[in-house]
């Protein structure tokens, strides 16, 4: 089985919507919203868990004090999430992400924070068939996040 194309996907249901009416955005943004257990609702959420757990993990390793994370969170809140990812590697001896977590997850994780950006600012869907390697890939680099952090068995 090939992989799919991600970044030509992206660039294609980008251009989609860039020319769909606003009747058939809201059909879509409908549809979403009424299924907040489907794939590209889940695919936000693991996103956004991995960046919340990195930025966590990457101002407390910076931080010894509930002041000091407020005063840090202001140079934290708008970090990309594998900025926030590759800052705590390299705080934990790890330089390199792709090694890390597997080449192949880094590179879907990559894919599935493009796709989290696109799906949150045009409240699309993509085809079925992303959801699964995208979310998985954010699944493994949040516990394997959460297993350098000390904290697997704690959610």
């Amino acid at each position: 089985m090939t992989e799919p194309d991600y970044i030509a996907e992206l660039e294609q249901i980008r251009s989609a919507y860039i020319c769909s009416l606003p009747r058939q955005r809201l059909h879509v943004i409908s549809q979403r919203l009424d299924n907040p257990a489907h794939g590209p609702n889940l695919l936000v959420t693991y996103v956004s868990a991995v960046e919340a757990l990195a930025r966590s993990l990457a101002m407390h390793v910076k931080s010894l004090s509930k002041a000091q994370l407020k005063q840090l969170y202001g140079k934290y809140r708008d970090r990309e999430v594998k900025s926030l990812v590759i800052e705590y590697l390299a705080s934990q001896g790890h330089d390199s992400p792709s090694d890390f977590f597997g080449s192949d997850t880094w590179r879907k994780f990559g894919y599935a924070v493009s796709y989290r950006n696109m799906l949150v600012h045009e409240c699309t869907y993509l085809g079925q068939d992303k959801y699964p390697h995208l979310s998985q890939a954010c699944q493994d680099v949040l516990q394997k996040l959460s297993g350098l952090a000390g904290l697997l068995g704690e959610a």
